[in-house]
């Protein structure tokens, strides 16, 4: 029995054994119509699971119609939003025929999307039906630290929260919500628990175009079609799946009338995939990073969102009937020992044969964040690496993984505060990659503004005096950033590798009033 089934067994064993129980019971509950799975620390021949992911396996659905995700059902007024949140297991048919099953918010991956305005009184009634603890965060939301659904404040199993907050104004975006639990976050989310979170703006530019959601998972299957074991690779590299999905969905199709111009809210919701996006057919405008408007849109042939971000961009559809926008990814390198990413195709949009629709006037500029006073000192310094004891473990040959990944030399600690700052004071930080391979710094309850780097292509980089909550830095990379937390509380910063995150690289900004 999985600590999914018995929350007794998941308060009773220690942190290990309890993450092997996880995956081991999930393989045993029910082997008609679910399984797989093995330890964040043991590979599938240890703990006796199902095999490992056949790499030849595919999904027998690719190339199925558009999939519209689920909304959440806002059981309130105008100006506030009240709506369940219920965390369970559940099946899902990824391939025709054989039940997978998953972890999902109101019983799908991905949940149900919360669209709300800015300025709205927001209350979540989360429900944990899972056998283990879980919390909700509302990635990069301004929320209060109380709020935030941090490690430190978990809801046990079986357990209920009312999550409040009002959205601010000037929030506006495209922000998603996940599990961040200390030790399961990985696991919950590659089983399918996420979920985007739309705040809009009341005097949005775009909001008359046609909005499409693409939220960006990826599913490892074994050859039962059940979620794989994970390896001792992915606890090097960050777990990466060999099927990439578009809201659910294998390489989904969908037409358009020629010259459609459309707004794609775009999310890269996986525990370690880069996403270096291409558009073949038009270009990219893009217009918001990490929830942040730009000063003015950036057309783009590439770009890289880090597990984590997100990007709003405007696309205008070919003129005539009968042409394709294929929206790809291209290959990406991301570190010393890392398995080269490979391209994949996302999803393709076909003009059909209606009139075509006139061409759209867009802003050149926008109303973007206030940029943070220059000048500033430099009050933090802070050093990723993934140098640390452990390799062998982490490459399967035994030993312990502590100390793998650290920040300022240190591993996770609960109880301790690794920055503190004054609340609503304006800070500049110098940031160091020293490890091997690129890592994407979150830093929680704010958005920062990137204000220099080492990297001699910073220059042609959107992300440059932009606002954002993800940072990515490749090895060696040293950069500058501005930031000021508005409210008080202990707030987590961390590498958005959701393996490294769990494995020790995150700290705590004890942000004082």
């Amino acid at each position: 029995m999985s600590s999914f089934d018995n929350p007794v067994a998941a308060q009773e064993q220690p942190d290990q054994i309890r993450r092997r129980l996880v995956f081991a019971g999930l393989a045993t509950a029910g082997l008609a119509s679910c399984g797989g799975g093995a330890s964040s620390m043991h590979t599938a021949t240890v703990v006796g699971v199902l095999p490992a992911a056949d790499p030849g396996q595919v999904l027998a659905t690719g190339g199925g119609k558009w999939p519209t995700l689920a909304v959440l059902t806002n059981n309130a007024a105008t100006g506030s939003f009240v709506g369940t949140l219920t965390a369970a297991l559940a099946t899902v048919n990824f391939i025709p025929n054989v039940a997978t099953q998953i972890l999902a918010y109101n019983g799908g991956t991905p949940g149900p999307v919360i669209d709300t305005y800015e300025g709205d009184s927001i209350q979540i009634n989360f429900r944990n039906q899972l056998g283990q603890d879980s919390t909700v965060h509302w990635h990069g939301l301004p929320v209060p630290a109380s709020q935030d659904g941090n490690p430190m404040d978990p809801v046990a199993a079986g357990a209920k929260r009312d999550y409040t907050f009002t959205l601010p104004v000037g929030s506006a975006g495209s922000y998603w919500y996940h599990p961040h639990p200390h030790d399961t976050t990985p696991e919950q989310i590659y089983r399918g628990l996420a979920g985007a979170f739309i705040v809009r703006g009341r005097n949005d530019p775009f909001a008359h175009l046609p909005e499409r959601m693409v939220f960006i998972t990826d599913i490892r299957l074994d050859a039962s079609g059940q979620i794989a074991a994970n390896t001792a690779q992915d606890l090097v590299n960050g777990r990466e799946g060999n099927q990439v999905l578009v809201n659910g969905s294998y390489q989904p199709v969908d037409t358009v009338a020629p010259g459609t111009t459309e707004r794609w809210r775009i999310f890269d919701a996986t525990n370690a995939r880069y996403t270096r996006l291409a558009l073949d057919g038009s270009s990219m405008l893009v217009v918001a990073l990490d929830g942040c408007t730009l000063a003015s849109p950036r057309t783009v042939t590439e770009l890289l969102l880090a597990p984590g971000q997100r990007a709003d961009v405007i696309v205008r559809a070919p003129q005539s009937s009968n042409q394709k926008l294929v929206l790809r990814t291209l290959v990406y390198a991301r570190g010393a020992m890392v398995p080269v990413s490979p391209a994949v195709r996302l999803f393709e949009l076909s003009t059909n044969a209606s009139t075509t629709v006139p061409a759209v006037a867009l802003p050149n500029a926008l109303a973007s964040p206030v940029s943070l006073p220059a000048g500033l000192a430099v009050t933090q310094s802070v050093v990723l690496s993934d140098m640390g004891m452990g390799m062998g473990m982490a490459m399967g040959m035994g030993g312990s993984s502590q100390g793998r990944f650290t920040i300022n030399g240190k591993v996770f600690d609960p109880g301790r505060d690794d920055i503190t700052m004054k609340a609503g004071v304006a800070e500049e930080w110098l940031i160091q990659n020293a490890g091997m391979m690129d890592h994407p710094l979150q830093i929680h309850g704010t958005s920062f503004q990137l204000v220099a780097s080492n990297r001699a292509d910073i220059a042609s980089d959107p992300r440059l005096n932009a606002f954002m909550d993800v940072v990515n830095l490749v090895s060696g990379e040293q950069i500058r950033i501005r930031l000021r937390i508005e409210t008080p509380g202990r707030r987590m910063f961390h590498c958005h590798i959701l393996e490294h995150e769990a494995q020790g690289m995150m700290g705590i900004i004890n942000v004082l009033a």
